[in-house]
């Protein structure tokens, strides 16, 4: 067998017969699935991105932060054919260094900037969801929106720059999984996992706890909130049910109250007297607070609530990838010389589009239009949300 050396003395493996052969064709098939990572995750980006730019409904704080998270995404995508490229090499990295360590930079910034555009995209949503318009509006002013969006990006960025430059990790090709990323070793040999450990601490497990809290605490809201709903039209359906006492003298005809009341109908029920006449003023004040803003309220309810549960379930999609990817890295699981891991983990570029395009309501009918050519056709969206003249914050 032919062997041979790189200048810093890793060994190449160029053979080409029996395992280091086995082992070019899974490369190589690997690289495939990547390649088809990069061009459904570079399409479906750029569609999300356009369709933000054509659509002024589309231009809400939340969409910020999924605009940006579509750039991190995209440049995910551009780097791919980069990471093909050592994939599939059997002579090491053909460029130059300077260019594996900025594939390696951007691939871990953006990676990392994904789950904290999910913790921000999360608490934006509980402040939405739990706290009043007022406070809402406080929160989210523009100067906090920007301030929010600067620190996704600058988080990750100082993770794996401020190691570097300090000499405390090194980047660069990676000859056992043949990527450009961290080594996990110093120059001497000895084990070097600090970036490791602070990309693992910082760029998942603590965004990650932080996004489940919001949503938690979504779920409790929600929650809540049903149950006060099902109390009120309990209450409501008791008192358009209570008899009438009537004030005429003894003997008269007693009138009697007709149930004939809706969850719509805004009509006070009978006058009543003792805890009958309780009941119905409770229900008179709720209902005439519920009535002026009913309409509102429920498609506003039905629309936002859609698009958290749409956020969430880009969660969960992270969290199918995340999963899978560290199970892959902390067993060593996957062909040799192939980070199976890493596929896991760029899925995650191309997933979210794809979330976005069959359950979010106003993201779907806008790249429904831009995929079938009508790109000035209003957003026409489904009946359970209202129209599309609302735009949501």
């Amino acid at each position: 067998m032919n062997r041979s050396l790189a200048p810093n003395g890793y060994d190449i493996g160029t053979d080409v017969e029996g395992d280091s052969l086995d082992t070019l064709h899974s490369r190589i098939g690997f690289s495939c699935w990547l390649g088809l990572i990069a061009v459904t995750g570079f399409v479906g980006n750029m569609v999300v991105v356009v369709a933000v730019a054509l659509y002024p409904k589309l231009r809400t704080v939340t969409n910020v932060y999924v605009l940006s998270l579509a750039v991190a995404d995209l440049l995910t995508c551009t780097t791919i054919p980069f990471i093909v490229v050592g994939m599939v090499s059997t002579t090491g990295w053909p460029l130059s260094d300077a260019s594996c360590v900025a594939v390696a930079i951007v691939s871990f910034v953006c990676g990392g900037s994904s789950i904290w555009h999910l913790t921000v995209i999360g608490l934006n949503r509980m402040v939405l969801i739990t706290m009043s318009t007022a406070r809402y509006q406080k929160v989210f002013t523009r100067c906090n929106v920007v301030i929010f969006l600067a620190l996704t990006w600058l988080i990750p960025l100082n993770v794996i720059i401020v190691p570097f430059a300090a000499g405390l990790t090194r980047l660069g090709y990676d000859f056992d999984t043949h990527m450009c990323s961290d080594h996990e070793e110093n120059e001497d040999g000895s084990e070097n996992l600090i970036h490791t450990y602070m990309a693992s601490t910082f760029l998942t497990c603590i965004p990650l706890a932080i996004v489940l809290l919001f949503y938690v605490r979504i779920f409790m809201f929600v929650r809540h909130h049903s149950r006060k709903q099902r109390e009120w039209k309990s209450m409501k359906r008791a008192a358009s049910t209570v008899p009438t006492v009537s004030s005429r003298p003894a003997g008269a005809d007693v009138a009697q109250a007709t149930p004939g009341h809706n969850d719509d109908d805004n009509t006070a029920p009978p006058t009543t007297s003792g805890e009958n006449r309780e009941v119905s003023k409770s229900w008179q004040t709720n209902n005439k607070i519920h009535s002026t803003t009913a309409s509102q309220c429920k498609f506003r309810h039905s629309l936002e609530y859609r698009i958290t549960k749409n956020a969430f379930i880009v969660v969960l999609g992270f969290l199918c990838c995340i999963i899978p990817y560290g199970i892959c890295v902390l067993g060593q699981y996957g062909p040799e010389g192939v980070p199976m891991g890493q596929g896991f983990l760029l899925f995650n570029s191309c997933l979210n589009p794809v979330i976005y395009g069959t359950k979010h309501p106003q993201f779907r009918a806008a790249m429904k239009n831009i995929l079938t050519g009508r790109l000035r056709a209003p957003l026409v969206m489904s009946n359970s949300v209202g129209p599309s003249t609302v735009t949501n914050r």
